[in-house]
């Protein structure tokens, strides 16, 4: 090989360094790597090769690049661009923006001094409402558009959205239609009593032909599909989910079985179209109220079958039950939602701690009668939040150290264990703690 020949085959037009400097857990400026930076970086390298970028292109692993509170970043040469980045979308707009089309892309660029991140305005559809059917039961169907006639986002089942309300309130519902049908989304709101404004203002206020903006559907209670059964339980307006995922099961011929828990048949909402989904995989439990009369869980979760994995959606009791009764399943074979808090959660004392906001460097403390959502939001500094008791997770944020106590019903146990993640709406630090959060 000349020397000319191996000049050529070393040259890059286009260099990429991502930090992947990692610290020690807790360090309060944080760290690319504890934001997720070497998986990022790998994903690139993948991304980079599909695209075929590797004889003009060389994607670099870098020490730190001192710019700790606004990472994961990288900066590309010859241009001198930096950028943060937080997702597989991100490095693809990168990529295909900036690498391959020569324009920079203006909303991850880091201007010379930067040190705080311009929060992003999130992502909103909106929605017109094309069908309201209501029931005796305090709960109606609601059937939603996109305002422009086009298909909605994708979701799969188990995934909800959130509407925002007259009042500035925002609430989640769970998408209950069938995820292959693109021009519709199909939600049950029930009036709640007491109400804290969301349910009852959509019901009293939201008509045919009316506008509501939404969040992209998300997803805190997903289908194993390495699952050889399913067996799904939901009491009353907790069949919402269910009904999503038995769309999908059911067309796949997958092996499932819903339990379906109410007072009696009037009060089951949606009944009907939930026999026509499932036709004979259903089980009716009607209790008359007395919680003693309905399903037989003991019996129904005795004995699992190898890879079988169980869903539960409703209120707190019957989460709870299903979940002490399936306690001897494998770990991670039981899935939970519930649409109200537990008093339980409610019942715990709090104490007083600190948190340390990692991309500020701002240090705060949260006395006993205020959240860390609370705190957080005094100091000017905005986060989004929902139901704010710990069920929707709409303000789970990246925990870099310390010890949480976990009070949410979202994450998993294992989750909870790795300790990465928390709620800040309801989740505390101990008396003594300090939290470093990745905000």
């Amino acid at each position: 090989m000349s020397k000319n020949q191996l000049t050529s085959e070393r040259h890059y037009d286009i260099h990429v360094f991502c930090c992947i400097n990692e610290r020690e857990s807790g360090h309060p400026r944080g760290s690319c790597s504890a934001r997720g930076a070497g998986e990022l970086q790998a994903y690139m390298k993948v991304r980079g090769k599909v695209l075929k970028l590797g004889k003009r292109v060389r994607i670099n692993k870098s020490g730190c690049l001192d710019r700790c509170e606004l990472g994961p970043v990288m900066v590309i040469y010859p241009e001198g661009i930096w950028y943060h980045y937080q997702s597989r979308e991100d490095i693809d707009e990168i990529l295909e923006h900036h690498v391959i089309g020569g324009e920079t892309v203006q909303r991850l660029m880091l201007q010379p001094g930067q040190s705080v991140l311009t929060p992003a305005e999130p992502p909103r559809i909106e929605l017109q409402v094309k069908k309201i059917k209501e029931s005796p039961n305090d709960v109606s169907r609601y059937e939603l558009v996109s305002s422009d006639g086009q298909d909605l986002p994708s979701f799969v089942p188990g995934a909800h959205i959130d509407l925002f309300t007259g009042p500035g309130l925002r609430r989640s519902y769970s998408l209950a239609g069938d995820p292959a049908v693109r021009n519709r989304y199909v939600l049950g709101i029930r009036r709640e009593k007491p109400s804290r404004g969301g349910s009852e203002w959509l019901l009293d206020h939201l008509a045919v032909g009316d506008h509501v903006s939404a969040s992209l559907p998300a997803n805190n209670f997903s289908l194993d599909r390495q699952a050889t059964h399913h067996t799904l339980i939901a009491g009353g307006i907790g069949i919402t989910p269910m009904m999503a995922m038995g769309h999908l099961l059911m067309r796949e011929g997958a092996s499932c079985h819903l339990h379906f828990c109410a007072p009696n048949e009037r009060s089951a909402p949606f009944l009907d179209e939930i026999r026509e989904i499932f036709d004979d995989k259903l089980t009716l439990h009607f209790d008359g109220g007395d919680s003693t009369q309905g399903i037989d869980l003991p019996s129904v979760l005795k004995d699992p079958s190898p890879k079988e994995h169980v869903y539960v959606c409703g209120p707190p009791g019957l989460v709870a039950s299903v979940r002490a009764q399936a306690s001897h399943w494998p770990p991670g074979s039981v899935h939970w939602e519930q649409f109200s808090a537990s008093p339980v959660s409610k019942a715990k004392s709090n104490e007083a701690f600190t948190v340390l906001l990692s991309r500020q460097q701002v240090r705060l403390e949260v006395p006993p009668d205020q959240s860390i959502l609370d705190v957080v939001r005094s100091a000017g500094i905005e986060v989004e939040s929902s139901c704010e008791d710990g069920l929707c997770g709409c303000c789970r944020t990246r925990l870099l150290g310390g010890v949480p106590e976990h009070r949410d019903v979202v994450l998993t146990d294992s989750e909870k264990a790795i300790g990465d993640e928390m709620m800040i709406c309801i989740s505390r630090g101990k008396a003594g703690e300090t939290l470093v959060l990745d905000l």
